[in-house]
């Protein structure tokens, strides 16, 4: 088993990349590194954006759950 590491690019190269790629894809990308490397605007660029990214799947689920929860109400009426 490898040791995966990755430098991260300055703050405009990683807002290009969340831009050309979208956000789920730029998070993951960066998720699967064992260890980063990089300037400390890039570490906190980074993780915003896995701030960001974790709070719209939150609200994905809360989404999907209410309405789940409201059709199980309607079925049992």
């Amino acid at each position: 088993m490898g040791f995966n590491q990755c430098y991260l690019r300055d703050v405009k190269d990683l807002e290009s990349e969340v831009e050309s790629n979208g956000l789920e894809l730029f998070v993951k990308r960066y998720r699967k590194y064992d260890s980063l490397t990089g300037s400390s605007e890039s570490f906190q660029f980074l993780e915003a954006k896995i701030m960001e990214y974790e709070l719209q799947k939150t609200k994905e689920y809360e989404n999907i759950k209410s309405t789940n929860d409201n059709n199980t109400t309607d079925i049992g009426m």
